[in-house]
């Protein structure tokens, strides 16, 4: 054994064949390869911080319901005796590592255009085979950052590339932490989610579908909120709201037999409180002194592009919601019931 790909093929009983490993993403959690065993093909990641074996268990659980009801998802691979998280020799780098089968596609990442209605049906898919849940989603879907937390980041951020651009958006986010205050939980079925449908995180099939990777986030929510997290993530660029792809998406939802609906502003608590809560620990991240150098330049990036697009104005929020009730209310039939 002379490499880390050699090392996962053995660790993870992969079986026989000669290996290629491939580094093909780097995200705020990880560092993720593709690891090709003979003809077959896997997804090495491998997490900056420790993973929770419990929670993989859960998520493995999670990603076995959606196979069996027939939706392409990068399920778990665990070794021989039943881990899915491994420690690796330091040798090739520590840390942990962990295997999942690989899901064939392109990323979509900025090419969003012309997706609208094939997202729709994506998420109204999952959301249809989706197990109930009797847990709360965490505080990082229901609370955000109080006003006073992001002051106190503004003068933390003194100096820093990002602090006029904060200076900027901080009247947007008090506005959204008062809406989110007033809130509260929600309620409601709630059912398992991806709960970060981003488009990084969304790849074009061969058979020009889109498939769902990086289930890590996955757990409970609200249907109704997860579906307006993601037409904020998908059609809303700051202060720019593409009308148009918010309705072809909640169509084709309704259409793929997606049970949430888009019909009030507080359905949009759960974009705004992960998105602030992302924001706010990259804030913290940048400002620690030990942060090594290889994650501080992602860490800028990653608050530039939030306080550049990924928080939406309330203005932004009220044009999505105004499309997307249009669009149910054009699929609803006559006799369809309150949610």
């Amino acid at each position: 054994m002379t490499s880390l790909g050699e090392w996962a093929r053995d660790a993870f009983g992969l079986g026989e064949g000669g290996v290629t490993l491939t580094v093909v993403a780097r995200g705020a959690q990880g560092r993720i390869s593709l690891l090709g065993v003979g003809d077959r093909r896997y997804a090495l990641k491998q997490p900056f911080g420790t993973v929770d074996e419990d929670d993989l268990r859960r998520e493995a659980a999670h990603l076995e319901h959606f196979v069996r009801a027939g939706i392409e998802v990068p399920a778990h691979v665990g070794d021989p005796t039943g881990r899915y998280a491994v420690p690796v020799p330091e040798a090739f780098g520590g840390g942990q590592a962990r295997i999942t089968r690989w899901v064939e596609g392109r990323a979509v990442g900025t090419a969003t255009d012309g997706l609208a209605t094939r997202l729709g049906t994506l998420l109204g898919s999952l959301h249809g085979a989706a197990p109930s849940s009797d847990e709360a989603p965490s505080g990082w879907y229901r609370t955000m950052p109080a006003a006073e937390v992001w002051h106190d980041l503004l003068v933390r951020s003194e100096g820093q590339p990002w602090v006029d651009a904060l200076s900027r958006r901080l009247p947007d986010l008090e506005d959204h932490a008062r809406r989110v205050e007033r809130v509260g939980p929600p309620r409601g079925r709630l059912v398992v989610g991806h709960r970060d449908l981003h488009p990084d995180n969304v790849l074009v099939a061969p058979d020009g579908s889109l498939r769902a990777i990086d289930w890590e986030d996955a757990g409970p929510t609200d249907p109704h909120r997860e579906l307006a997290k993601v037409l904020v993530q998908w059609h809303v660029d700051g202060d720019d709201v593409d009308e148009d792809a918010v309705t072809a998406t909640v169509e084709a939802y309704c259409t793929a037999g997606g049970p949430g609906r888009v019909e009030a502003l507080d359905d949009f608590t759960m974009v705004l409180c992960s998105d602030a809560n992302f924001l706010a620990g990259q804030i913290r991240s940048a400002l620690d002194p030990g942060l090594a150098q290889e994650h501080r330049e992602p860490v800028l990036t990653e608050i530039e592009q939030s306080l550049a697009t990924y928080v939406p104005t309330p203005d932004a929020l009220t044009r999505v919601l105004a499309a997307a009730r249009a669009a149910t209310a054009s699929t609803r039939p006559a006799t369809d019931g309150q949610r």
